[in-house]
């Protein structure tokens, strides 16, 4: 239970650190004297470290022990979080958003690895909460930067909290035993890819969503006349309560269910909440809608693929690299979609492509459900 909990706090560090960079730009800005249109390269430069660091520290996890790499990387973590927080170029302050990234994506499969390796079949309702431990540490961060503000005047005495914790962390996970290598991956996966495809094809998809209706709520909310400022940052505020809420759901579902029918359950959940918003785009009831079954559906997509790939025996650490770099591209690619063609299509595109992903992560289920039927599929 307490290597559980050791990665449940890393997942809670992961968080911290990610959400708050948003509420942290301000001060960026003053710190660095970097206008708010360059500092939107952080948020690039955070992914493409994360994209590696998945990459990278999968493999590593194949070669060395698990906990002294996750336990090493959280050590890394503490000191970008200290380095962005006193950064006073813009240089220094992408550089450092990059090594964070990196750690965070290190440290991210070594916990989702960890998890698998370390209950086995019975992963499924810990994956749950492991995935809500980022979430309430997202839930926390802004809050902990608001607190710091008030009583310093700078978002520096949240950061040497996030740091401390980070470290304190990275010399638990160090000290802990190795977990059982449980997974079958390499010849599993081997023999059908195409369930490892599927996996990351919903991992993708529903990251891409959720990343593009978290960032694009609000302004579609405004530009369409469907709520005011207060009213479209409660609508962000739904979307994320209903998320969380989807996740503690998830972690007695994924016990009765298994992860199979959960996602069977949940994909199809999500697409049916984007096709309301989809059929009715100027209704402010729709987008409402929109933001809890989405949050609510695709809440336990991810946690539920990661363990789905544990139970088909194809989750090593090189594949849950491999799938991390799938969520955080997905993260990537349809928020910058959005916003390639929001103003020209009058935030049109918003709800096409929304609903776009979420029928592509049940065209992935359904490869699933046919890859279980061929010779070598494995236990589902």
């Amino acid at each position: 239970m307490l290597q559980t909990l050791a990665y449940y706090l890393a997942f809670l560090i992961i968080g911290l650190a990610t959400a708050s960079f948003g509420p942290g730009l301000p001060e960026f800005a003053r710190n660095t004297g970097a206008g708010l249109a360059a500092l939107s390269n952080l948020f690039l430069f955070h992914r493409i470290g994360y994209i590696a660091g998945s990459l990278g520290g999968g493999r590593l996890l194949d070669r060395t022990r698990g906990n002294r790499l996750t336990g090493l990387v959280l050590g890394l973590i503490a000191l970008g979080l200290v380095s962005v927080s006193r950064a006073a170029a813009l240089p220094v302050l992408l550089g450092g958003i990059l090594v964070l990234g990196l750690a965070q994506g290190t440290a991210e499969t070594g916990a989702n690895t960890g998890v698998v390796r370390l209950h086995g079949d019975r992963a499924g309702p810990y994956m749950n909460g492991l995935h809500l431990s980022f979430g309430v540490g997202a839930l926390l961060s802004p809050l902990l930067l608001s607190a710091s503000r008030a009583g310093t005047g700078s978002f520096r005495t949240a950061y040497a909290g996030f740091a401390a914790l980070a470290a304190l962390a990275g010399v638990w996970i160090l000290r802990l035993p190795e977990p059982p290598a449980r997974s079958r991956a390499a010849g599993e996966a081997g023999r059908n890819p195409l369930s490892f495809w599927m996996i990351a094809g919903i991992l993708f998809f529903t990251v891409a969503g959720e990343a593009g209706f978290a960032n694009w709520a609000f302004s579609y909310a405004r530009k369409a006349a469907l709520a005011t400022e207060t009213g479209a940052g409660l609508l962000t505020s739904a979307y994320w309560t209903s998320l969380t809420l989807g996740r503690l759901i998830g972690i007695a579902l994924v016990r009765r269910l298994g992860p199979l029918r959960l996602l069977t359950l949940i994909v199809p959940g999500a697409l049916a909440g984007s096709a309301v918003f989809l059929a009715f785009p100027d209704a402010a009831w729709a987008v409402w809608t929109a933001s809890v079954l989405l949050g609510l559906f695709q809440a336990s997509a991810v946690p539920a693929s990661f363990t789905l790939a544990g139970d088909l025996g194809i989750l090593s650490g090189s594949t849950a690299g491999l799938f991390g770099a799938a969520c955080s591209l997905g993260g990537m690619t349809l928020p910058w979609l959005i916003g390639r063609y929001f103003e020209s299509s009058g935030g049109a595109v918003f709800p096409v492509l929304i609903a776009a992903s979420q029928a592509a992560a049940l065209a992935c289920l359904i490869g699933i459900r046919i890859a279980r039927g061929k010779p070598g599929a494995g236990r589902g």
